[in-house]
């Protein structure tokens, strides 16, 4: 005798694990750092995925950015107004672990740490294997404001004065 079984299959959630990389970032820093190089993502059903979205869940300044260079099929995008990076295009879990361990922070801001009041940036990683997103994983990005010199400007090159006359304004 045999017996038939059916098996329907559920579709498991891609994993983000080893997230939550603290980094340093220095105003206007020349090289930006990867913002968490050693996190890792597995889907135990699934060899590819088919987006990610990396998010300043936390501190978000105008100015800030999450930096992508397209890899592997791999496009990202970012949304200045939001600090939303959305990676989208079939590739292996493989190729976008190595695609979000590349994403780095800038800020073009003079005042990143908004006069000292937000000092850090929390980073949201997700990933989607065309049915389900991962939990969310986090990490941090410590901000170093740099103390930028005043800057005089629109001062007259020259005034004029005649000799035990009224007193002349030298820059108006």
């Amino acid at each position: 005798q045999t017996s038939t079984i059916n098996i329907t299959a559920v579709n498991d959630a891609p994993v983000i694990t080893n997230a939550g990389n603290t980094i340093g970032y220095t105003e206007l820093q020349a090289v930006a750092s990867a913002i968490d190089a050693g996190l890792t993502v597995s889907d135990a059903d699934n060899l590819n995925l088919a987006s990610a979205a990396v998010s300043i869940t936390n501190g978000f300044l105008a100015g800030d950015a999450l930096n992508f260079s397209n890899q592997n099929g791999i496009s990202g995008t970012y949304n200045a107004a939001t600090g939303v990076l959305t990676l989208s295009g079939p590739a292996t879990v493989a190729q976008y672990q190595a695609a979000l361990e590349s994403v780095t922070f800038s800020s073009s801001s003079h005042n990143p740490t908004s006069f000292g009041t937000d000092t850090s940036r929390t980073v949201s990683w997700v990933v989607n294997d065309g049915t389900a997103n991962s939990a969310a994983q986090t990490s941090t990005i410590n901000i170093t404001a740099v103390n930028d010199a005043p800057v005089l400007s629109n001062v007259a090159v020259t005034a004029s004065y005649t000799e035990q006359g009224a007193a002349t304004t030298l820059s108006s």
